[in-house]
């Protein structure tokens, strides 16, 4: 089997040192190209078809990461290794843990340009060339992966999700064990605050960000409403769900920084990842997530399991009483601020003390109860993430003390928040 290597580096020393070592690989037929730039790279590749690129991630012109998301377009099986100095290392591995398949630091040894083609030759061996891997539909189901992208899209405008409708598009594009994310972002001038984004202003950066994930490998599809985005994408099956959770929060955490200082739009998103096919629950619970973010903390992911049991709501019959159910969902998105009872019923038009009488009829608890329970909930799927200490937790679902979370956190859990944290991981 005979593989394509190509690499791009704008220092001549470095490329033909490269390009060297892996000429002379034994056990394999190479062939070796070498490009100065990003956009001779994606000439060569339009040229010839390349199994492996080695780029340079700091390139003048068009950089490592920009060639990396046109070679994805050119061939979606092409293999990706970035090749950068240690100051560039975090923003490297970033988009690799996110689906780039290797990254090298300079100055890489011998053995470790070695060891990082032969491991990926050996795994396009083992699963066919680049042309055949994921991505590649046959032409017999061309017409219903069609279909089911219009459907899932409409989904996305309804801020819905089919999960057997999701499962199966998915299967069709190859990626049945991969795992899905669900993103809501919403949108508002930075100049202006209190103010929705235009919808010139959300394409754009629906593009912005859809470049973000597709040139780190995913599948993506958005679709917009109003001063929001909603994205669902595929994570690339051989990556653990809890590294992409870590890197995507690196990465979402850039994008929103790069779209304050490139467009003037502040960004708070939620997030939810999930292994396989729970896409009809997913979007339930980045909704929750982007209720919990705050400019001063814009990006929140929380994981999968919100809804169901585990909401801190399982003894409500929320199908009981719509009231209920509109009472629960403005909780649900209010739980940073001061929440009394007047202010939810005031919300959805009821009197407090009808309110009260219906959670007591429909979940036989208390309005106080209730609201801690989903704070104890949301605050579990903090903590499952690692991502955040306890105090910022604690006021991140609306506790003003963190003594007081500490206590009522062992009240309902039967541990500390820190022994949880610890435990979870």
């Amino acid at each position: 089997m005979r593989f394509r290597i190509l690499v791009a580096d704008d220092e001549q020393l470095e490329r033909r040192a490269l390009a060297s070592i892996l000429s002379a690989i034994e056990g394999h037929d190479v062939e070796v190209l070498e490009a100065t730039n990003g956009r001779q790279a994606v000439e060569h590749a339009r040229l010839v078809p390349v199994d492996i690129a080695f780029l340079d991630i700091r390139m003048p012109g068009m950089d490592g990461l920009q060639a990396a998301h046109e070679l994805k377009a050119l061939t979606p099986g092409i293999r990706i290794v970035f090749v950068t100095a240690f100051d560039h290392f975090d923003y490297a591995r970033e988009a690799i843990r996110l689906g780039v398949d290797e990254y090298l630091v300079k100055p890489a040894s011998a053995e470790d340009v070695r060891g990082t083609a032969v491991r990926l030759m050996n795994r396009m061996e083992n699963g066919g060339k680049a042309g055949a891997r994921p991505g590649n539909v046959a032409p017999e189901d061309a017409g219903a992966l069609a279909l089911l992208e219009e459907e899932l899209r409409s989904d996305l405008r309804r801020d819905e999700m089919d999960g057997r409708r999701l499962a199966s598009f998915f299967r069709l594009k190859g990626m049945e064990d991969c795992s899905l994310l669900a993103l809501v972002m919403r949108l508002t001038p930075a100049a202006r605050p209190a103010a929705a984004a235009s919808q010139t202003q959300v394409r754009r950066f629906a593009d912005f960000c859809e470049r973000f994930l597709v040139t780190a490998g995913w599948h993506v599809l958005s679709e917009s409403r109003d001063d929001e985005l909603r994205c669902i994408a595929a994570i690339p099956s051989q990556l653990e769900v809890a590294d992409a959770m870590a890197a995507l929060k690196l990465v979402l955490d850039r994008l929103t920084s790069d779209a304050l200082s490139v467009m003037g739009l502040a960004v708070l998103v939620g997030a939810c990842p999930s292994r396989g096919a729970e896409g009809d629950t997913l979007f339930l619970t980045a909704r929750d997530a982007l209720a919990l973010a705050r400019p001063d903390r814009p990006v929140v992911l929380l994981a999968a399991g919100r809804t169901g049991s585990d909401d801190g709501v399982a003894g409500i019959d929320r199908r009981g009483s719509a009231t209920v159910e509109r009472a629960l969902a403005y909780m649900h998105a209010h739980l940073a601020e001061n929440l009394s009872l007047a202010d939810v019923a005031q919300a959805v038009g009821s009197a407090p003390s009808h309110l009260s009488r219906l959670f007591g009829r429909y979940g036989s608890d208390t309005f106080v109860h209730v609201l801690c329970r989903l704070r104890i909930a949301a605050a579990k799927s903090l903590l499952r993430t690692g991502q955040y200490r306890v105090k910022e937790v604690c006021a991140m679902v609306g506790f003003n003390d963190q003594a007081y979370f500490s206590r009522v956190f062992r009240k309902y859990e039967g541990l500390s928040p820190v022994d949880f944290r610890t435990g979870d991981d």
